[in-house]
């Protein structure tokens, strides 16, 4: 009985920038909603914007750049952006693309309305770093990570919408293999820079890269392009 449970709920790991637990479309599943209890991997404060470290709270408290931040030579977020910016909500976003409730009257319905998900925050203001993208990775896998409480809810899916330049480095190398043998799949964005070269992690090799096509089936303009692309939609 237990396994046809678990059968009936795949879960989706969000690595991203958190999520909002009270968006009506998702909610916890404490509530009938599709959100499992996640964890914050991001390590700086400032830029995880919630006044902390690490902690068990992946919500999404924002992501926004003020003129102030922006314009601030030598602070940590001078032209981090192309300039000021709202908060994003890239996670909870991604999360209703995935599992949006159904058949509620609000919203959209998720594409893989089966799953959960597993909001892992592992970005903030003006992006994140590769050594917290490869924590979330691996506890959202249910792998050890130190000085972190165990996953009770490892995924079987990761999804990583989020990529930087340049080759996949001997650290994504090596956690995507952990990953693999773990028996997870990784499915991960080529890129937004128009055309250039697949990002990494995208380009490591064994994770499903993803391209972005418009209604008619055409190559976004936005979206990268490489031998590394597996699927595109």
């Amino acid at each position: 009985r237990q396994q046809c449970r678990s059968a009936l709920h795949p879960r989706v790991a969000v690595v991203d920038a958190g999520v909002g637990y009270e968006h009506p479309v998702l909610l916890s599943v404490a509530v009938e909603g599709k959100l499992l209890p996640g964890y914050d991997m991001t390590s700086d404060p400032a830029r995880a914007n919630d006044g902390d470290g690490r902690d068990a709270d992946p919500s999404d408290p924002g992501d926004w750049v003020t003129q102030a931040e922006f314009s601030q030579r030598g602070g940590t977020f001078f032209h981090c952006t192309t300039s000021p910016a709202n908060s994003s909500w890239h996670g909870t976003q991604l999360s209703g693309l995935i599992a949006a409730l159904t058949n509620d009257g609000i919203g959209m319905a998720g594409v893989a309305p089966g799953v959960r998900v597993l909001p892992v925050r592992v970005l903030g203001k003006c992006g994140g770093y590769d050594s917290d993208i490869i924590a979330g990775m691996l506890w959202a896998t249910g792998l050890p990570v130190p000085g972190v409480p165990a996953n009770p809810h490892p995924a079987r899916v990761i999804n990583l919408s989020l990529g930087g330049d340049g080759a996949c480095s001997a650290a994504y190398l090596d956690v995507v293999d952990q990953i693999m043998a773990a028996g997870t799949v990784i499915v991960a964005a080529v890129g937004n820079s128009s055309g250039h070269a697949v990002a990494a992690p995208a380009n490591c090799r064994g994770v499903i890269a993803v391209s972005g096509l418009r209604h008619v089936g055409t190559k976004v303009g936005f979206s990268d392009l490489g031998p590394e692309l597996s699927i595109a939609a």
